[in-house]
């Protein structure tokens, strides 16, 4: 797994990039605009786990494949059945990030609701465990 060493204190500049993204997302599903709102809640979740896994590690994931991000953030010490509920909301983000940037098939309100709501879910999360 690849990743980047970061100082830890920089965490707070992937939560405002986060906290950005999911206001975007917001923005874009109120108005119908289903493709940018679940590109911004893919990103969201990304920049939200960057700030956890800084924050916790001093690292963030720096490779191709998603799938190690979410191992990355697993390797954090809290409890399995926190992790596991946390990992399943990115799990969700990083599995429609494919099909919402690169294929030709177009989100819809169901698939930008449901990316906006993990997208909430895991941002909230990740900014109240670190201002704890």
């Amino acid at each position: 797994m690849r990743v980047r060493h970061v100082d830890k204190s920089v965490f707070r500049n992937y939560l405002k990039k986060s906290e950005e993204c999911l206001d975007t997302a917001l923005e874009c599903s109120r108005s119908g605009r289903w493709n940018a709102a679940v590109i911004n809640a893919v990103h969201c979740g990304i920049s939200a786990c960057d700030a956890f896994t800084v924050f916790m590690l001093g690292v963030r994931h720096a490779g191709d494949r998603h799938e190690d991000a979410i191992s990355l953030f697993q390797t954090v010490s809290l409890p399995r059945d926190v992790l596991s509920a946390k990992s399943k909301q990115l799990s969700r983000l990083l599995g429609i990030k494919n099909a919402a940037e690169y294929e030709e098939r177009l989100m819809n309100e169901n698939d930008a609701g449901e990316a906006v709501r993990d997208a909430e879910r895991f941002f909230a999360w990740v900014k109240e465990f670190l201002s704890k």
